[in-house]
């Protein structure tokens, strides 16, 4: 009798082992699955954050955008776009306050309202104005060499005096 309970014991004890088992492995999945999911998570709010930060100019610098400058402004103006998606707004609503903040200068690309047309018109306008410029310029001197061509020619007379100028010149 007391070789069954022994063995009923041993039995429930590996019932019991083999349960802790399953739930230590089950444990273990679910934190990994969480972390990995925490980091898929995180890598998605730093590509977010990139790119917003991509669009921001640098205030410092002023040359470079926000994610590749190493200004103390600038690094605080990542965090802040980091947090600010962190806590749910969409990238909008951070160039939205962020202009309100520093006005239409921090965004890299300009954008296309009022006075900011000439911005983008104006090297589409003066190119085509040189190029008009050009062409009027060269039909003019193709008109003027036309023109010297024209009146270039020599008369019979010149050409006499020429050849008696070189007669004169070889003798010498």
């Amino acid at each position: 009798m007391r070789l069954k309970s022994l063995d009923a014991d041993v039995c429930a004890v590996s019932r019991l082992r083999g349960k802790l088992g399953m739930g230590a492995a089950a444990l273990l999945l679910v934190v990994s699955l969480s972390a990995h999911a925490a980091e898929v998570e995180e890598a998605d709010l730093e590509s977010k954050t990139r790119d917003l930060a991509r669009q921001l100019r640098c205030l410092v610098c002023q040359g470079e955008n926000v994610w590749e400058s190493n200004s103390p402004l600038a690094l605080q103006m990542r965090d802040l776009v980091r947090d600010r998606l962190r806590a749910g707004e969409t990238p909008q609503q951070i160039k939205t306050y962020l202009e309100s903040r520093y006005g239409d200068f921090v965004l890299m690309e300009p954008p296309k309202h009022g006075l900011n047309w000439l911005l983008w018109l104006g090297p589409f306008v003066l190119l085509s104005l040189g190029a008009l410029l050009l062409k009027r310029a060269l039909t003019r001197w193709r008109r003027t060499g036309k023109a010297v061509s024209e009146s270039g020619a020599v008369s019979d007379e010149q050409r006499r005096r020429i050849e008696a100028e070189l007669a004169k010149l070889e003798d010498e």
